[in-house]
């Protein structure tokens, strides 16, 4: 949302603080006003002011625009569970407003207010509200360091990771951090979000690309443009964290989209490539952007920058001094040989120090002595056992057993919601009654806020302003106490969310496209996964949201289906899907997590999910899910340049489909042709990419005999097997047909491929035609509809190739260099080798273009396009050429001789419509037999 310019409002309404239900709130909960003034992190005369009602201006009332007037509010609602809306009243002391927005109306996009030529300024957006630390100690050295970063330009490095085990304090010191830099308006924007409450990417993305870029420019904050579609959502946050502003990015919890190692994936690898993506942007120097993460695991996609765009800080344990002071702070009036004594035991973990100090301050009357020996010994027999959970598991357990039976059950029951709780949902599961409500039950609104604040106070709840005031817990407190429901958690979920419960003995008619339909369909379905119920789950998937052909290919919702399929394999590995699923159910749905992954750009994994698939497939009996199988890994296998491996897999199909053919032999069962006209498709592009075009030529040709009509991609591999071979004509008629073909049967991804087919055919010129880029920019726009859709990335590369092809054509080298060398870093990061190459030499040609001067850089890129070719027999051969042409411009004669040699011979053997140029440009160099016969 933009903001609104204080000038165009109308006059605010008067807002009192209502500081009489603020006193009322602490004489209910028993405390003295040092006791509120402490917990908030005020003296006690600045409580006073509010709890006497001084804070209100008799004429203007209480103003909140003050970042630390926010805060105190943000403070006594947590501790006192009042809500701001019941601490902000109208004048008379009726009924209350909203708040007024913080300091000239910053509005939730963060984009700020341009006045009278200013720089725009940034407000903070707390997408989440991180884990505040009750009491804060030591880290000082870290923390300077921070503040130090935060403030330099260009930030060096771009990325900082503060890595450690699970209660080491990494969300505290973020908290802290950000503290520091305070709530007001900065000249970039800082955008603050926990995977802890809410792990969907997507989500993220979507936010991200809302706040840093909500308008055409940071000077257009009053005209939003529409929300991203999935494909758009990466690309607009790269455009705008790319514009130089020092924009900071905190993310909590990444651990929670990390993979932890296995079959699948390799320990701390990025599960969304987006995410991954965006990261390895702001590693390599995205603008003035910078990150702060905190996380478990090493960041495995950053490894590359780890000399310079990634700087890792591990928080280590709470010295003795440290540990003592927090101690103390909890209540803990022992001398120094008892602190010791209790310091050695928890081994300094920050949160185990924090849960122990609170728990001897809160229910021990402040003495250590009082714990007993059995357990002191009992948690420095776990540090050496296991340095986390059985140490916090003991003193959570008898914090359990000392919690009053409906504060026990109030926290239980807010462990099942990661994303945090507000009063009205805990209300509904108390009005629920019976084992839902447990202990809870005949509470009212007061009892919960009771229970909330002490819990708070306690330093085992926090609250978070997220619209309403919500509750969470650190996840080791929540894994515990979730462990002591007794009733399912999906229970639990539906009841406090006020889900209707799922119905699963009728499909829709149809699967839904509103965002907030699909999200409840996720969330039961992740509920009913969690309470082993497999078999209802996947009806849940492929009847209502519809499977691949809903979910992906019409929606577009790549992420949200990759962590479906990730749910139901319980991790990152695709052969874990649950076993009380026929064998059927589970290839199918290892091979849709195949094609999200594919869809995505995450290519190794891709294929990782088609193995586990003909795994599976293989044992059935029916050949037909196993030929699919490894024809789709083939294909992925193409995409990532490894062509013999793609061959072999086809060969293999192609037995497959011979054995089940009977004793006759045949290579076509009548039932299903369809197989392998596809396998015999896609070998012929295969055997076209490695060369062998006249093998290539008789595979097309054998599909007419195969009576086979060439649709979708059967026909665009076909046309790309033409247009390489400069039969621009046939090609472009060809394409055409298939693609009325495809839109007439919804396969717009088909389509948006033809049409860069089509694009590339009126930049290359056989046939004897010319170059027509303005019709060429018309089929990118085409393209492009179906790559911001949904964001796939093949298609998206084919887009970046075009464009820069277009832009070189119409003499914008700067742009066609920009186009390329994006492109370029999306199929590195993603492991698409022969679009590497390809996109490599078109920015080498735009380096050309630009003069003299660029032809060292042509060249080193040209030369690593050669290398990147791999078996790619046509890639090379232009990446030889373009190699050849910059070496000689920049000096290096016989070096490009060489190398336009090697292409000069591959283009012949190719039958490339240009070899007659690399022969042109080897002449001009002077070649020699022996370069001609090293590459022969």
């Amino acid at each position: 949302m933009a903001q609104v310019p204080r000038a165009g409002r109308g006059a605010e309404p008067a807002v009192h603080f209502n500081h009489a239900l603020l006193l009322r709130a602490r004489l209910e909960l028993e405390l003295t006003q040092e006791q509120v003034a402490a917990s908030i992190g005020v003296d006690v005369r600045t409580y006073r002011r509010y709890e006497s009602g001084a804070v209100n201006d008799p004429r203007l009332g209480f103003s909140v625009r003050s970042p630390s007037r926010r805060r105190i509010l943000e403070r006594l609602g947590a501790e006192l569970g009042l809500a701001e809306a019941e601490l902000l009243v109208g004048e008379a002391g009726g009924a209350p407003v909203a708040a007024p927005e913080a300091e000239d109306g910053a509005a939730a996009s963060g984009a700020g207010e341009a006045a009278q030529g200013a720089a725009p300024a940034w407000r903070p957006l707390h997408a989440h509200t991180l884990q505040r630390a009750r009491h804060f100690v030591g880290r000082g050295e870290i923390l300077d360091r921070l503040a130090a970063w935060a403030g330099a330009s260009p930030p060096s490095p771009p990325v900082i990771a503060l890595l450690g085990v699970g209660g080491a304090g990494k969300t505290a010191i973020a908290e802290r951090f950000l503290q520091g830099l305070g709530d007001a308006p900065r000249a970039g924007g800082v955008l603050v979000w926990s995977f802890y409450d809410d792990p969907r990417t997507e989500a993220f993305l979507d936010q991200a690309a809302a706040y840093f870029a909500p308008g055409q420019g940071a000077s257009d904050a009053a005209a939003p443009r529409p929300p991203a579609a999935p494909g758009e959502q990466l690309a607009r946050l790269k455009e705008a964290l790319g514009q130089g502003p020092p924009h900071l990015l905190v993310l909590d919890g990444l651990e929670t989209v990390q993979a932890e190692g296995g079959a699948g994936r390799a320990h701390g690898e990025l599960h969304d490539a987006l995410l991954r993506r965006l990261l390895c942007a702001i590693a390599a120097g995205l603008g003035g952007a910078r990150a702060l993460v905190t996380s478990r695991f090493e960041l495995a996609d950053l490894a590359a920058w780890a000399d310079g765009g990634l700087s890792t800080i591990r928080p280590e344990s709470l010295g003795e001094g440290d540990a003592a002071s927090l101690m103390r702070r909890w209540g803990i009036r022992n001398d120094d040989d008892a602190l010791r004594a209790l310091f050695e035991s928890t081994g300094g973990h920050a949160l185990s120090v924090a849960v122990v100090g609170s728990y001897v301050g809160a229910f021990l009357g402040g003495d250590a002595g009082r714990l007993s020996a059995a357990r002191a010994a009992h948690l420095a027999e776990a540090e050496r056992d296991d340095v986390l959970a059985r140490r916090l598991s003991s003193v959570l357990s008898a914090y359990a057993r000392a919690l009053p039976a409906g504060e026990r059950d109030l926290l239980a029951r807010l462990s099942v919601f990661p994303g945090g709780a507000g009063e009205a949902a805990l209300l509904q599961l108390v009005r629920a009654g019976g084992e839902i409500a447990g202990a809870m039950a005949g509470w009212g609104a007061a009892e919960l806020a009771r229970g909330l604040a002490r819990l708070t106070r306690l330093g085992l709840v926090f609250a978070a302003r997220q619209g309403e005031l919500c509750y969470s817990t650190h996840p080791f407190v929540r894994q515990h106490f979730k462990s002591l429901l007794g009733v399912p958690p999906d229970r639990i979920h539906a009841a406090g969310s006020a889900a209707p419960p799922p119905r699963l003995d009728e499909a829709p008619r149809r699967a839904p496209r509103e965002r907030r339909a699909i999200d409840a369909y996720e969330a039961i379905l992740t509920e009913l996964l969690g309470a082993g119920r497999a078999t209802e789950a996947y009806e849940i998937y492929a009847l209502g949201l519809g499977g691949f052909a809903h979910l992906g290919l019409k929606l577009g919702d790549m992420a949200r289906g990759a962590r479906i399929l990730r749910a139901f394999a319980g991790g990152d590995d695709p052969r874990g899907m649950p076993a009380s699923l026929p064998a059927r159910l589970r290839a199918s749905l290892a091979y849709d997590a195949g094609l999200y992954a594919g869809a995505l750009g995450d290519l190794a994994f891709a294929c990782a999910c088609y193995e586990a698939h003909n795994e599976l497939a293989g044992a059935l009996g029916d050949p037909a899910p196993l030929e699919t199988g490894l024809r789709t890994l083939a294909y992925t296998e193409r995409l990532r340049g490894r062509l013999t491996e793609a061959r072999r897999l086809l060969e293999r199909a192609s037995e497959v489909g011979l054995r089940a053919g009977g004793s006759a032999g045949s290579a076509v069962r009548a039932s299903d042709s369809g197989q392998t006209v596809r396998i015999v498709a896609l070998l012929a592009a295969v055997l076209h990419d490695l060369g062998e075009v006249d093998a290539a030529g008789e595979r097309f040709a054998m599909l007419r005999k195969l009576g086979d009509a060439p649709v979708a991609r059967r026909a665009l591999w076909e046309a790309e097997h033409d247009l390489a071979l400069g039969r621009r004509d046939t090609a472009r008629e060809a394409t055409e047909r298939n693609i009325a073909e495809c839109r007439r049967r919804g396969w717009e991804g088909h389509v948006a491929h033809g049409h860069t087919l089509l694009g590339l055919a009126l930049l290359d010129g056989g046939d004897g035609g010319g170059v027509d880029a303005a019709s060429a920019e018309a089929h990118l726009v085409e393209a492009r509809r179906w790559a911001s859709a949904t964001g796939e990335v093949e298609v998206a590369l084919r887009c970046h190739e075009l464009a820069a092809r277009i832009a070189l054509a119409a003499g914008r080298p700067d742009d066609g260099a920009r186009q390329a060398l994006e492109g370029l870093h999306v199929a590195e990061a993603c492991g698409f080798g022969p679009f590497r190459a390809r996109l490599a030499v078109v920015a080498a040609r735009c380096a050309l273009a630009r003069g003299a001067g660029e032809a060292a850089s042509a060249a080193g890129l040209a030369a690593s396009a050669v290398a990147w070719a791999g078996e790619d027999a046509w890639a090379r051969a232009d990446a030889l050429h373009w190699a050849g042409v910059a070496a000689a411009r920049a000096g290096d004669v016989p070096r490009g001789r060489e190398l336009l040699a090697g292409a000069a011979a591959l283009r012949e053997r190719l039958r490339h419509p240009e070899a007659a140029a690399s022969r042109e440009a080897l002449s001009r160099l002077g070649s020699t037999p022996e370069s001609e016969a090293r590459f022969r």
